[in-house]
């Protein structure tokens, strides 16, 4: 099976393409910007494999995705490209407007147009917004969407449009809204890797808010 993977040289796409490697039986195009959470070096153990290729463009540049489409004739797409970061989103949330919302709404009209088998949208359970409490219930997939900083809105018009091409056309589309992701290769500005690298470095570690955030 041919895999088109948008953002795969970020922290989440990285990991996913090794482990497809390591699953065998993918052929595997890495399509990323390279911005500054992107980074080739966390692919390089597979950089060589002849399943692996890297194609460097910008998922919001209609022409840039659609060339790529038909260059690597995926039978699916993982779509993790995506600006990421809260603070970063409340000092320039266009950014994120134009990533997370322009781009998704292209590599929908591009699986459309090229009839995919599959497009798996990588979201965030930031979508749902926060729990009043440590008593609250946790959030369900039924959970009404209600974000609360610009990143999430984006994700969460990101989300819109792909139900919504779920439902008036029948797109073949799975949105996954994972939670507080974090491990090899993660960009050190996110909170786990900033605490590690700030407390192997002596520093204090920053309190948000009043410190309780659920």
């Amino acid at each position: 099976m041919r895999l088109l993977v948008t953002g795969g040289a970020g922290f989440i796409g990285s990991n996913f393409i090794r482990l497809a490697l390591n699953t065998g039986g993918y052929e595997i195009t890495n399509f990323d910007a390279l911005t500054y959470a992107g980074n080739l070096a966390n692919l390089r153990d597979v950089e060589e494999s002849k399943a692996y290729g890297f194609i460097k463009g910008d998922v919001a540049d209609r022409e840039e995705l659609r060339a790529v489409f038909e260059r690597a004739k995926p039978d699916a797409v993982l779509h993790f490209a995506a600006e990421s970061h809260v603070d970063r989103s409340l000092e320039d949330a266009g950014v994120f407007v134009r990533t997370n919302v322009l781009g998704t709404q292209n590599v929908i009209e591009c699986v459309r147009h090229f009839g995919l088998a599959k497009f798996v949208h990588v979201s965030t359970d930031e979508v749902y917004g926060a729990l009043p409490d440590v008593s609250a219930p946790p959030f369900t997939e039924e959970s009404p969407l209600a974000p609360r900083n610009p990143y999430s809105a984006s994700k969460a018009a990101a989300d819109h449009l792909v139900m919504a091409a779920f439902l008036s056309h029948g797109t073949p589309a799975v949105i996954t809204r994972g939670g507080n992701n974090y491990g090899p290769y993660q960009f050190p500005e996110k909170l786990i890797p900033l605490f590690i690298t700030n407390l192997m470095e002596g520093k204090k570690v920053p309190l948000y808010g009043e410190g309780l955030n659920v």
